[in-house]
């Protein structure tokens, strides 16, 4: 029966939304990119501290707590713990049912890249460098670009929770923050007090005012706009999202909160055919002051987020299938301690990619992309990188052929990863936001 209904929500949703949205499919990206994955992207929103969790320094106590001892490793993932700032204890971040430490259990599927310099201290423009790869207005976020390519006949392309976003105007965004915002936009006048029947009287006096409004307007431009507000309401596309609506309440079992409340609907969503691509925010990373207070605790809400997605995505086979890619990053890093107990802004950053399903392949895991060293003034300095060998290692300083990470070799790379290109044809969106980094090869992933 849910195979059933997948169906026909996939089948309805590409013929309501392609009426209502006005927009082509397209053709030539079929050799190009025929087979994404699903695209979230999450923001550690407010600049997280890589020297607390991926990218850990030890035996400074101008960085950190922690000594080269509690350190822990997965591949080439090293980790700092979690830190209790009340007692000074360390434990490993905890996730899920069975409370296993994050990285052993899923570091096999993410890439770390440490080292990333977003240039910029400006919670204006970290974000758009951190999700975009470029500096540039208009560009969309990684998510954005691949919802864009997907989903011109999907009603909810591109979903997004809060913190910044963009599709370059490729398709529509659609925002709201939790299960219930999304299910208030899938079906307004659906709630719990009121019965079926009364929200059947409410869809007929709604028509009942588009009929009049229509019978009302002799002027040309406003009756056609009348004529397609009625036709969406009494057709397909209302249908399409009444059943968008089951779908989110059937996500809403559980108890859960935070990050974890909001992907529920995102997957659910993702899963129908409704959605390509999420993004998806959680704050409590600006810690000016109480760093060691709260940081600890917003990276574990972080970690527990990620692997209830993960869990999800690996529990339902129309996601695992054609796989889910998960970006996560932040506005940029944080400094040394100042003379508060916080850290302030730091260009310096990390990023983590982690592929689940199909999209585990192309991105690989338990790897590490760039370095730092904690010599940097204020704050960790990044090493210059070279690819070699197929390969992206730390470079020699002086070396010719080395560089600087940055974000937007990085969307570089996932881009490639999961088969974007330019068709060729004129109007090519990866044409028209394209990334100009350089060298212009890819970071190996994979």
């Amino acid at each position: 029966m849910e195979l059933d209904r997948r169906t026909f929500l996939m089948v309805s949703g590409g013929a309501a939304a392609s009426f209502a949205l006005g927009l082509s499919s397209r053709a030539q990206d079929s050799v190009c990119r025929s087979d994404l994955p699903f695209v979230i992207t999450v923001q550690a929103s407010g600049a997280w501290d890589p020297t607390f969790l991926m990218d850990p320094v030890t035996d400074s106590a101008d960085f950190t707590p922690f000594v080269a001892s509690q350190i822990r490793t997965v591949g080439e993932i090293r980790y700092a713990p979690f830190f209790d700032a009340n007692t000074g204890a360390v434990a490993p971040y905890l996730v899920g049912d069975d409370q296993q430490d994050f990285f052993v259990k899923h570091g096999h599927r993410i890439v770390v890249f440490n080292g990333v310099n977003n240039r910029t201290v400006s919670h204006d423009i970290g974000p758009r460098i951190a999700f975009t790869g470029s500096t540039r207005d208009g560009q969309p976020t990684f998510s954005g670009l691949v919802a864009g390519l997907q989903g011109a006949e999907m009603p909810l392309a591109m979903f997004v929770s809060s913190g910044f976003a963009s599709t370059g105007g490729l398709v529509p965004v659609t925002r709201g923050g939790s299960l219930d915002l999304l299910r208030g936009v899938a079906d307004p006048n659906r709630d719990s007090i009121h019965t079926d029947s009364v929200n059947e009287l409410l869809r007929e006096a709604t028509q009942a005012r588009d009929a009049r409004l229509l019978a009302g307007s002799s002027l040309p431009r406003p009756r056609q706009a009348y004529e397609k507000i009625r036709e969406a309401r009494n057709g397909a596309l209302q249908r399409r999202f009444e059943e968008i609506a089951d779908v989110l309440d059937g996500a809403r079992s559980g108890r859960r909160r935070g990050l974890e409340n909001t992907a529920a609907g995102v997957l659910a969503l993702m899963s129908s055919g409704a959605t390509a691509g999420a993004h998806l925010s959680l704050g409590g990373f600006d810690t000016h002051d109480g760093h060691d207070d709260e940081h600890p605790g917003a990276l574990q809400n972080l970690l527990s987020g990620l692997d209830f997605i993960i869990e999800a995505v690996s529990a339902d086979a129309t996601l695992s299938s054609r796989g889910v890619l998960i970006v996560v990053a932040s506005d940029f890093g944080r400094t040394r301690y100042n003379g508060g107990g916080g850290k302030d802004h730091w260009p310096i950053t990390s990023m983590m990619a982690i592929g689940v399903g199909a999209a585990e392949s192309v991105i690989g895991g338990a790897r590490v992309i760039g370095a730092t060293t904690p010599t940097g003034g204020n704050g960790v300095e990044a090493l210059p990188v070279k690819i070699s060998g197929g390969q992206t290692i730390v470079a020699e300083a002086g070396d010719p052929d080395a560089f600087e990470l940055t974000a937007g070799h990085v969307h570089h790379a996932l881009r490639n990863a999961i088969g974007l290109c330019d068709t060729g044809a004129p109007d090519d969106p990866l044409r028209r936001f394209a990334l100009n980094v350089l060298p212009n090869e890819p970071l190996p992933l994979g």
